[in-house]
């Protein structure tokens, strides 16, 4: 069984892509309060949010169909680049 320890356990996989959206728990206030997550020194004060990170946003994978609005929406310099670095990927 592979040992799964912190420097393994936060790395992501490299055949997935990622993107940065939104949180949809907080909207990006970073104010969540309905799971009492509050400061236990002081119950009044409510920390931020435990889903997203300090901009407000959240990490998931990316479905297939934004992946292929990205593409769809880049100017063909940027497109040629990816498309040559797949050939030369592949190549190898």
């Amino acid at each position: 069984m592979e040992n799964i320890g912190p420097s393994s356990y936060n790395r992501m996989p490299f055949d997935k892509l990622y993107v940065k959206i939104k949180c949809t728990m907080c909207s990006s206030t970073k104010l969540y309060k309905n799971s009492g997550h509050h400061d236990p020194r002081n119950i009044y004060k409510w920390k931020g949010c435990p889903y997203c990170d300090h901009e407000g946003l959240q990490l998931i994978e990316a479905a297939q169909s934004t992946i292929i609005q990205y593409i769809l929406q880049i100017d063909e310099e940027a497109y040629e680049r990816i498309a040559r670095a797949r050939e030369e990927s592949i190549d190898k």
